[in-house]
């Protein structure tokens, strides 16, 4: 048993008097963000004049919250520490766009930004009492969710929460910190071949097909036709957004359904798991890619098995993204460089072997990956 950080998202049901506050601070987190952003973004060009450049820092960025505190007094009614969340976060953005993982931190739009804010714990602030949840400076809210997350919302240590607004609906994401009895350890290798015509094909053949959300795509996009045709902010308007979340919910539970139960069964059958690494950004500029890929969740997929073997104690390697998976014979290792992408067979031409593309695939990516976790096992012996 170890101790496990978990995020235990569940619908929660403000009263009418407590949706204005609760839009106010999702609206002061923002407003911070927008405003720390380019007081820095000045502030560092005037410093490049004087060849004495300012880096960001989280005291820096305090002082500058300060600053908009006394200028700006309804920021006084937030939570402080959702405040202070929202200077961690930036400066967390500008040091993954120092480390070249991400481009510069952009200002958030009223529109498009997730509409989130978070508290920390602090004294006992959150807390669950009779079916209630404690958030500062809003106080109890009612909540319903399983029995497994009532248990644990009761046992375990909270460290923060996070309410996010979402298709009309509510929600608090409790972290908290509580022990965990990992699966047993089981035999088995996989390689995972992640596609567009079929989502996922496994190295012992098993072929995962695509889900079917033509339906829900179709009620997505009727009801986004009629709004475009209803005066905005109207009594009809509201009403058919609200329909359109509710597909838009559907659409979205089905998907985390599946990929849910995909992404368990896997882990739970297998001790080492091998994926490919994806460009995921670069493939989401193809405009023949994009839509399919946000249907499917790769992204989401590959980071539920990540995050599942991390708990369970299973090998989870990625092979590189310049790995030849489906051009590589299985058999005899020859790349056969005439192959294109709508060729779902193909005959390696020094074997004469038969290859699914999308199988042999797979089983090229579970040598690779047994080949790199034997380096990785080698260099652990060598140092021990």
């Amino acid at each position: 048993m170890v101790l496990m950080n978990k995020g235990l998202e569940i619908r929660i049901y403000p009263q009418d008097e407590l949706i204005g506050p609760i839009h106010q601070n999702i609206g002061n987190t923002r407003f911070v963000w927008n405003n720390v952003l380019s007081r820095y973004n000045k502030m560092y060009e005037e410093s490049k004049e004087t060849e004495n450049e300012i880096h960001p820092s989280l005291s820096l960025f305090n002082n500058i919250l300060n600053d908009l505190k006394q200028e700006f007094p309804f920021l006084k009614k937030s939570e402080s520490t959702s405040l202070q969340q929202v200077l961690r976060d930036l400066l967390k953005a500008f040091k993954c766009f120092f480390n070249g993982t991400s481009n510069y931190p952009k200002h958030k739009s009223k529109k498009k930004s997730k509409k989130t804010f978070r508290v920390q714990n602090n004294n006992n602030s959150v807390r669950v009492e009779n079916k209630k949840l404690r958030v500062p400076t809003l106080g109890f809210i009612k909540y319903k969710t399983s029995n497994e997350y009532t248990l644990l919302l009761q046992t375990s240590k909270i460290n923060n929460e996070t309410i996010k607004f979402k298709n009309g609906k509510y929600y608090a994401i409790v972290n908290v910190v509580t022990d965990y009895t990992p699966w047993p350890l089981c035999s088995g290798n996989v390689g995972i071949d992640m596609g567009m015509k079929t989502f996922a094909t496994l190295s012992d053949g098993t072929k995962i097909a695509n889900l079917d959300l033509t339906y829900e795509e179709e009620m997505i996009k009727k009801y986004q036709r009629k709004m475009s045709r209803q005066k905005y902010g109207s009594k009809n308007y509201y009403k058919t957004l609200h329909k359109y979340w509710k597909w838009i919910d559907k659409r979205n539970n089905i998907v985390e359904d599946f990929l849910h139960k995909l992404s368990y069964t896997i882990v739970m059958n297998h001790q080492s798991i091998f994926m490919e690494t994806l460009n995921i950004k670069g493939m989401m500029q193809n405009e023949n890619f994009a839509a399919k890929l946000q249907a499917i969740s790769i992204s989401k997929f590959i980071s539920m098995m990540e995050y599942k073997c991390h708990w369970n104690q299973r090998n989870f390697i990625q092979v590189s993204m310049f790995f030849p998976s489906s051009k590589m014979c299985n058999i005899c290792k020859e790349k056969y460089e005439e192959l294109k992408l709508d060729m779902r067979t193909w005959t390696c031409p020094h074997c004469n072997t038969t290859h699914d593309r999308d199988i042999n695939a797979a089983k090229n990516i579970l040598y690779e990956g047994l080949r790199i976790l034997a380096g990785e096992l080698l260099d652990e012996f060598a140092t021990a």
